[in-house]
């Protein structure tokens, strides 16, 4: 099992569904057909869920195409357009998306302000970014462990865990997107989800 593949089996975990599932909520705001682009879309979970949710036009962008390949195993997604990207720089014109997404992307980019230009100038007039982080925070509580449910695949929670609790915490000390809407004259929102393990900050352009 290689990387992608691997990633595919995190996302289809029954608590990756609850880690995801705010970032639906903070776009239900959203007209009828609107054009959401999930940017490091990976095994492409959210698109699954936003098109068996919502009435948008999704499409997918990620920079690895392993990933793409294992987001097109999902049937739902056989009409989803899937973007190859190269770092920093999203291949479409301006003014071409209502919202944007980054699941547990922005936190591991060591400089996330060329992607963030690169967000704002594809959006449309109050278009919306959504970043979904983990907080590197927060409980595992018995509330917790029932909200997502006993499954074999749920190991991957606890790894997901370890392995962001750093980066995340680094993250939302340094309050980068709060700033970026401070400079851009934007209006930003931050919500503490998962049971506080993960923020979801969202700026309205």
């Amino acid at each position: 099992m290689n990387m992608a593949q691997f990633f595919y089996y995190v996302q289809n975990a029954p608590w990756y569904f609850h880690f995801l599932k705010p970032v639906l909520q903070i776009l239900e705001p959203l007209p009828d057909n609107a054009k959401v682009l999930d940017v490091g879309t990976g095994a492409g979970k959210l698109l699954e869920l936003g098109k068996s949710q919502t009435s948008f036009h999704w499409e997918g962008a990620d920079t690895d195409n392993e990933m793409l390949s294992e987001a097109r195993r999902r049937p739902t997604l056989q009409d989803v357009p899937l973007h190859l990207l190269s770092p920093d720089s999203l291949p479409f014109e301006n003014a071409s998306f209502d919202a944007a997404t980054f699941c547990s992307v922005l936190f591991l980019i060591p400089d996330p302000l060329p992607l963030l230009e690169e967000t704002v100038r594809i959006l449309r007039p109050n278009g919306r970014l959504v970043a979904l982080t983990p907080t590197g925070e927060g409980n595992i509580s018995p509330e917790l462990i029932r909200q997502i449910g006993i499954h074999p695949q749920n190991w991957t929670f606890f790894l997901w865990r370890q392995m962001t609790s750093a980066s995340g915490h680094d993250w939302a000390r340094k309050g980068i997107l709060a700033e970026f809407a401070r400079q851009k004259n934007a209006t930003y929102n931050k919500q503490i989800v998962f049971n506080g393990l993960a923020a979801v900050e969202w700026i309205q352009f």
